[in-house]
């Protein structure tokens, strides 16, 4: 669910700073600015979700050697969806021999970057992002309506029957929470392959009962007028001069507080992008957090229903009827092997369970490393396009 950036954000705040240089270009550019300057083809589009929602998503329809005039008409498409506080950027922002994105198109894919309500590539068609309203969603609504809406436009665009969905993190717990709450879109995906996935959280209940029952962050945060967690730039500034010291990494203690939540990885630590990737972080909803608490402190893939401490309904898993591969890192303390055991457990009985496995063989690989890996390229995304053309060529449309 990447809920790490959370912490990160309250630790570090974006890093947004006035001193510009501890920041480089790629920290300020738009998602399409960064694919453009890669020298991939890009284009932007919109879909409006049934409750007012309008998300921009970013498509990649060609690698950078590839013939461009067909606009990706009649080839197999990726949805790839982000976790939370991260959007569309975080499958390009490692370059185009690390980014999972680059690595599809550059293999012959039409790569769909979608984006959740909350990021900076969403709007609503009568709410500001001041008002309270507009925040009132967690991962339910990204189930029911968000990744709905962009699936739909993949098809509606391309033409395609199905497209092959890969999601990150809180992109999985949407994933899941569409198929139980909208069984239908089962006929419009080939195959699901699940990155980190946040569905068992058992791991994070005292984290989440310190956060949720002692603490009481986001109520407390909404008393103060904080509709969102969102943070200015003066605040930005002080958190990094007195505590993330990003170029030191022995005296970071951004890092060090990251690590002791899901596990140390300095060797997969780029430090060199480590400020572009904090600046990158994007808004989310108090309502998010307390979901996820929620499911942490039942034990249950849950819903939301009447609020943190309503009624426990669990969603049905059994609704999923496409194939699953559930991939996790060994070291990451977020999403916990033994928590991706039990999803496997499950999907295994509905007959749904392709496979799970380490997502590489490194042996510190952690939750951030899906996404932010050093040697990303090869530890995880080279091997990973081969298992999507394995899943296209034994499920996709013959």
């Amino acid at each position: 669910m990447s809920a790490i950036r959370y912490i990160v954000t309250l630790c570090s705040v974006l890093i947004v700073v006035g001193d510009a240089q501890l920041l480089r270009k790629e920290a300020y550019e738009t998602v399409p600015q960064l694919i453009s300057s890669a020298g991939y083809p890009v284009e932007r589009h919109r879909t409006t979700t049934a409750d007012g929602y309008v998300l921009q998503m970013h498509r990649i329809p060609a690698g950078r050697r590839s013939a461009r005039r067909s606009g990706g008409k009649g080839k197999r498409a990726v949805l790839v969806m982000h976790g939370l506080l991260g959007h569309s950027g975080d499958f390009v922002i490692m370059g185009p021999e690390r980014s999972i994105g680059y690595i599809l198109a550059d293999a012959g894919y039409d790569v769909w970057l979608g984006n959740l309500r909350g990021t900076v590539y969403s709007t609503h068609l009568n709410l500001t992002k001041d008002d309270p309203k507009f925040w009132d969603f967690s991962f339910h609504e990204h189930g029911k309506y968000d990744i709905p809406a962009q699936i739909d436009k993949v098809l509606a665009v391309t033409g395609l029957p199905k497209l092959l969905y890969v999601g990150y993190s809180m992109g999985t717990t949407s994933f899941f929470t569409m198929m139980s709450t909208r069984p239908e879109y089962n006929d419009k995906v080939i195959a699901f392959v699940a990155l980190a996935p946040a569905v068992f959280l058992n791991n994070m209940r005292p984290l989440a009962e310190l956060l949720l029952k002692t603490w009481n962050v986001p109520q407390t945060m909404r008393n103060q007028g904080m509709v969102s967690l969102t943070f200015r730039q003066e605040l930005r500034e002080l958190v990094v001069s007195s505590v993330c010291r990003v170029r030191s990494p022995e005296d970071d203690m951004c890092m060090r507080l990251v690590y002791a939540l899901v596990g140390e990885d300095y060797e997969q630590n780029d430090w060199d992008m480590m400020s572009v990737i904090m600046a990158r972080f994007q808004p989310a909803s108090w309502r998010q957090f307390e979901h996820f608490g929620k499911i942490a402190l039942t034990g249950v893939f849950t819903s939301w229903e009447d609020g943190l401490w309503g009624e426990v309904k669990p969603y049905k898993l059994s609704n999923v009827r496409v194939p699953v591969s559930l991939l996790y890192g060994e070291n990451d303390q977020l999403t916990e092997k033994t928590q991706i055991m039990r999803l496997a457990k499950e999907l295994n009985a509905s007959g749904v369970l392709e496979e799970v496995r380490p997502g590489c063989e490194w042996p510190k690989f952690n939750h951030l490393d899906f996404v932010f890996a050093k040697d990303l390229g090869k530890l995880l995304n080279r091997p990973l396009v081969k298992h999507i053309d394995y899943m296209y060529n034994k499920y996709g449309p013959s």
